[in-house]
C-alpha cells in the first residue's frame, strides 16, 4: 500500500492503536449520559447547537477529556508503530530515544525521559483534578 516510511502510515498506525482505547472510554461516557436531557432542552426552546453546547458537552466533558488524554498518551509513547511503519526513515520521539539508548549512552536520554515523564504526570494530574471537580459538583 506504500505506507511504510510515510507520515500518513505513522498517523494511521497511531490511530489504529489509540482509537479502540478512546472508543471504550467514550462508549462508557455515552452510556451513562441521559439522552432525554437533549429532548427536554429542545422542548424548552433551545436549538440543537445550544443543546449540545450547554447541556450535552458539559455533562460529557469528563469522559471526553479522559478519552483525549488517554489516546494522546497511548500515541505519544508508542514505539512499535515508529519502528515498523517508520521503515527506519521516519523518527518520532520514542524512536529517537530507542535509537539513542541502543547506540550511545548520553545524558540527553535521561533528560528526555524526565520530560516525557513530566508530560505524562501532568496529563494524569489533569484527569484526576477533572474527576475530583466532577465528584465535588455531584456531591
Amino acid at each position: 500500500m506504500g505506507l511504510v516510511a510515510t507520515n500518513l502510515g505513522i498517523i494511521i498506525g497511531h490511530c489504529v492503536i489509540a482509537v479502540p482505547i478512546v472508543f471504550v472510554i467514550l462508549l462508557t461516557t455515552f452510556k451513562g449520559y441521559d439522552w432525554r436531557l437533549n429532548d427536554v432542552s429542545l422542548t424548552l426552546g433551545a436549538s440543537k447547537l445550544q443543546t449540545w453546547r450547554k447541556v450535552a458537552l458539559p455533562l460529557m466533558k469528563g469522559g471526553l477529556v479522559a478519552g483525549f488524554i488517554t489516546g494522546f498518551l497511548q500515541s505519544f509513547e508508542e514505539l512499535t508503530v515508529a519502528l515498523f511503519v517508520g521503515g527506519g526513515l521516519k523518527t518520532t520521539l520514542p524512536r529517537q530515544m530507542w535509537d539513542s539508548i541502543n547506540l550511545q549512552a548520553t545524558p540527553v536520554i535521561a533528560a528526555a525521559s524526565v520530560i516525557v515523564l513530566l508530560i505524562v504526570l501532568v496529563f494524569f494530574a489533569a484527569m484526576e483534578l477533572a474527576q475530583i471537580k466532577r465528584g465535588a459538583k455531584k456531591g
